[in-house]
C-alpha cells in the first residue's frame, strides 16, 4: 500500500471541491439560529451517512456527530465546526444569499461546515491508511456560547476517547489563505450580565419626590468601567461593555425601573475569578447610595480558549510544511472575541487556528462574505493534521 502523499490529498480535494462549495452555498442560503438548525443538521447528517460514517446520537434537537473508523481504534482525532447563524439581515447581494429574513451566516460558520465536510469526504477515501478514528462534530449554538456545553453533556467526548481535537475560524485579520496559530490563551472567556435598578417614579419637574433609577444606572455603568481600569491587572486584557439599556416611558417623567445588559471578556485567570465579586459589591454600594433596589444576574458563558502548547506547535509545523513559512503566523496576543470551543479544550488537548480570508469586511456584519478559495486550504490542513497522527506505519 502506497503512503498518503500531499499530492494525493490535493487530487482528492479537487475532486470533491465543487460538491463542497455547493453545500456551502446551500447552507448559506438557508441559515438557522442556535438550537434551531434542523435543516442544516439534516443536510449534514445525510452527507455523513452517504459516506458510511457511524452517526453518533447526541440526544439533542440539533447537531450531528459522525465517526469514521480506520483500521484500528487506538487513537481518535476530533474535528469540530459550528452550525448556527446570526440574527442579522444580509446585504451581500450574493446569488445564494440568505432566504431567511433577518438571519445570515455572518461569522463564517457556513465555511467552517463546508471545510469539515470536505475533510470528511477526503478522509473517507483514505480510511484504509488510518490507524485510528476521526470524529466529526457539527455543534449547534456557538453564537449563544451554549452549544459546546450541550454536546459535552450529551457525551460527545466519550466512546471513543479523544486524543486530539482541532477547530478553525475564518479570520479577516489575516491575508487570504494564511494560517494563524497562538499557543496558550488565544481567545477570551465570556460572561453575560443583566442589572435592574428599581426606584420610585414621579414627575420630571419634582425629582425630590421620586427615587430615580436612571441616576443609579448611570452611576453604575460608569463605575463598572473602573473594574477594568482599577481592579484588574493591566497586563491582563479585559473588556466590560454595556450593550443595552432600557428605562422610562417619556421625556418628562422619572421611571420606576431601569435595566441594562452587557458582557465581560477576560483572558487571565485572576480577572476571570475576581470580576463577579467586584461586580456585585459595586452594584450593592450604588444601590445603597441612591436609595434604589438592585437585582442582577451574572452568567458564565464560556472560559478563555486555551490552546495546548504542544498541539499548537504541531499545527504551526504542519502549516509551514504545507504552505511555507510566509503564510504561517504565530499569533502573539489573544482576541477578545469568545468561542465556546474553549470548553472542549478544558477536557481534550487541542488547538483552534485562524484561517485568513483576506477581506476588509468584519465578522458579524450584514455584508460579511469570504473568498471560497480558502475552503481548499482549510480542508488540506485538517486532513494532513489527521494523517500526521493516524497514518499507519505499515504503509
Amino acid at each position: 500500500m502506497q503512503p498518503v502523499s500531499v499530492e494525493l490529498v490535493d487530487e482528492l480535494i479537487e475532486q470533491h471541491l465543487p460538491q463542497v462549495v455547493g453545500i456551502r452555498r446551500k447552507i448559506h442560503s438557508n441559515p438557522e439560529l442556535g438550537f434551531e438548525e434542523q435543516e442544516t443538521t439534516t443536510l449534514i447528517k445525510g452527507v455523513l451517512e452517504d459516506l458510511g460514517l457511524e452517526i453518533d446520537d447526541t440526544n439533542a434537537p440539533t447537531g450531528v456527530v459522525g465517526v469514521l473508523h480506520g483500521r484500528s481504534s487506538q487513537v481518535t482525532i476530533e474535528l469540530r465546526a459550528e452550525l448556527d447563524a446570526l440574527p442579522i439581515g444580509e446585504k451581500t447581494n450574493l446569488s445564494f444569499q440568505s432566504t431567511n429574513r433577518g438571519i445570515m451566516h455572518a461569522c463564517g460558520h457556513d465555511g467552517h461546515m463546508a471545510i469539515l465536510i470536505g475533510a470528511a469526504l477526503v478522509l473517507a477515501q483514505l480510511k484504509q491508511h488510518l490507524d485510528g478514528s476521526v470524529k466529526f462534530i457539527f455543534q449547534p449554538a456557538e453564537e449563544l456560547l451554549q452549544g459546546a456545553e450541550r454536546m459535552i453533556q450529551a457525551g460527545v467526548l466519550k466512546e471513543p476517547h479523544l486524543d486530539r481535537i482541532y477547530a478553525l475560524h475564518l479570520w479577516p485579520q489575516l491575508p487570504l489563505g494564511h494560517i494563524g496559530v497562538m499557543p496558550g490563551t488565544a481567545m477570551a472567556g465570556a460572561d453575560r450580565f443583566s442589572v435592574t435598578f428599581e426606584g420610585v417614579g414621579g414627575h420630571g419637574a419634582n425629582p425630590h419626590l421620586a427615587i430615580d433609577p436612571i441616576i443609579a444606572a448611570a452611576h453604575s455603568i460608569a463605575m463598572l468601567q473602573t473594574i477594568v481600569s482599577r481592579e484588574v491587572n493591566p497586563n491582563e486584557p479585559t473588556v466590560l461593555s454595556v450593550g443595552r439599556i432600557q428605562g422610562g416611558s417619556t421625556y418628562n417623567t422619572i421611571g420606576d425601573s431601569v435595566t441594562f445588559e452587557g458582557t465581560v471578556r477576560t483572558v487571565g485567570k485572576d480577572a476571570y475569578e475576581k470580576i463577579p465579586e467586584t461586580f456585585r459589591s459595586q452594584l450593592e454600594g450604588i444601590a445603597l447610595a441612591t436609595g434604589t433596589k438592585c437585582s442582577y444576574e451574572y452568567k458564565r458563558l464560556c472560559p478563555p480558549l486555551v490552546n495546548n502548547g504542544d498541539v499548537a506547535s504541531e499545527v504551526l509545523q504542519q502549516s509551514q510544511s504545507l504552505f511555507g513559512e510566509k503564510r504561517v503566523h504565530e499569533v502573539t496576543s489573544p482576541t477578545m472575541i469568545a468561542e465556546d470551543f474553549g470548553l472542549f479544550l478544558e477536557k481534550v488537548d487541542g488547538c483552534l487556528f485562524f484561517l485568513g480570508i483576506g477581506e476588509e469586511k468584519l465578522l458579524h456584519t450584514p455584508t460579511f462574505d469570504f473568498n471560497e478559495e480558502v475552503i481548499r486550504t482549510g480542508i488540506k490542513l485538517l486532513v494532513m493534521l489527521v494523517i500526521s497522527k493516524l497514518h499507519s506505519n505499515d504503509d
